[in-house]
């Protein structure tokens, strides 16, 4: 079971960062996208940049589908922490994908001063990969 998640994960976060090449091509982050901005103090601690009307609304219709498991289940709490343990770790693997899998940038230019919109890095992964991998995990212990 866990393996045929593992894979439904990865198909979708593969599908996902092509569609997203897609729309963004080399101008990540909705560069150059007609969509709304909100940049604050709060926007910038929690995820270090700005958030894009496209990205609250891709975010907003992702959590909707994979809440989609409790149209065929009771709700339950350790359900509900394994579904965004799992939405975490969604979340790098489609980021991470979109770089590598992008003519423009590529595996190699996934590293610091190449990214403009990922300004803080430690052990050369993105501060918010990092956070994601980190909550990603407990919630993932908190659900089983």
């Amino acid at each position: 079971m866990i393996i045929k998640l593992i894979g439904w994960l990865l198909f979708l976060a593969f599908v996902h960062a092509l569609w997203e090449i897609q729309i963004e091509s080399k101008a990540g982050w909705a560069r150059h996208l007609p969509t709304f901005r909100v940049n604050t103090f709060l926007t910038k601690l929690l995820i270090g940049k700005e958030i894009t009307g496209y990205h609250l609304y891709m975010l907003l219709f992702l959590i909707t589908i994979f809440h989609g498991i409790f149209l065929f289940r009771p709700f339950s709490w350790r359900t509900e922490a394994t579904v965004f343990g799992l939405f975490c770790w969604y979340f790098i693997i489609e980021d991470f994908l979109w770089f590598v899998l992008n003519k423009h940038y590529r595996l190699w230019n996934f590293k610091k001063g190449k990214i403009t919109w990922h300004k803080r890095w430690i052990f050369g992964l993105p501060v918010s990969y990092w956070w994601g991998m980190i909550l990603g995990i407990f919630l993932l212990i908190i659900g089983r």
